[in-house]
């Protein structure tokens, strides 16, 4: 006998009231939650996907808010998605509930919420896609979801977590559900390894982390190793990426040097970024997200 998942919009009204008259509103937000869903999913907008999401949410919460962070992230990328949701996610207030949808072992590896230390809660997969918002924010706690009553009601699809469970409980943390109501607290989250940039003898080494749609290579490497190493802005750098060996002028933004001259800045991100003036870098030397990256003073 299949369990009946659905809450309707009176039941919802009910439990909303009953945890704000008890004092007990979810604190994964702190006081004021905003009644904000932030989504990064990999669904692209070219099929059903997106909007099977977004409807399953208003229809867990019909006065939620949706932010959309990308549907473009490559297929399956889990690392892609981990670095672009910890990008975006520092600049939502507290409060806001985050879905991440990248999950290739989808109706296999268990759902879970993270809640962070400044207030937010993340709904999605347990493959490593909050390792990046944990690394930056500071992990509060962690459930697994198992509480049917908070998933979608209706057909249950073990292909569809996004729009069977990470989008309905999602929903019903930002309007005021507690992060505790979900499931049992555990502890074994799974996290990729972090790698940061460093010194060696007097380069500075790293890796590229991403590319974005401009072919702009983003690296590992914190502005502050630039100076550390005896660089100065305007200094011409040797750069190897990769198996490529290149020669760009350390700048404040694009502009600072010619069209289709090589450049290195730090990002908006406070990240070393190697790029082109008006054309792609990655294309012009093969370059990906994971290749070797060092770079040489003058």
């Amino acid at each position: 006998m299949r369990i009946d998942k659905s809450i309707n919009g009176i039941a919802w009204l009910m439990i909303t009231l009953a945890v704000a008259n008890a004092g007990a509103a979810v604190d994964v937000a702190g006081s004021g939650t905003p009644e904000l869903v932030a989504v990064l999913t990999d669904y692209g907008t070219a099929d059903y996907y997106v909007g099977a999401l977004e409807g399953a949410i208003y229809a867990a919460n019909p006065l939620v808010r949706i932010s959309t962070i990308s549907h473009q992230v490559k297929p399956f990328d889990v690392a892609e998605a981990s670095y672009l949701l910890a990008e975006a996610a520092e600049e939502y207030p507290p409060g806001t509930v985050f879905v991440g949808g990248v999950d290739p072992q989808v109706g296999i590896c268990r759902p879970i919420v993270v809640a962070t230390g400044d207030g937010k809660a993340f709904v999605g997969p347990d493959n490593g896609i909050f390792t990046g918002v944990i690394e930056a924010l500071g992990l509060v706690s962690a459930y697994e979801i198992t509480n049917q009553s908070l998933m979608r009601s209706g057909e249950f699809s073990h292909s569809f977590n996004g729009r069977d469970i990470y989008g309905p409980v999602a929903a019903h943390l930002a309007g005021g559900a507690p992060a505790e109501w979900v499931g049992a607290q555990i502890d074994d989250l799974t996290m990729f390894p972090i790698v940061r940039g460093g010194l060696e003898d007097g380069n500075v080494s790293g890796a590229v982390v991403h590319v974005d749609r401009y072919g702009n290579l983003l690296t590992n490497i914190e502005g502050g190793l630039l100076g550390e190493a005896g660089f100065a802005r305007g200094d011409p750098l040797e750069i190897e990426v990769g198996d490529a060996n290149l020669t760009a002028t350390w700048v404040d933004t694009y502009g600072d040097v010619p069209l289709g001259k090589w450049l290195l800045l730090v990002s908006p991100s406070g990240q070393v970024e190697i790029a082109r003036n008006m054309e792609s870098a990655a294309d012009s030397i093969g370059a990906s997200a994971g290749d070797d990256v060092m770079l040489h003073g003058p």
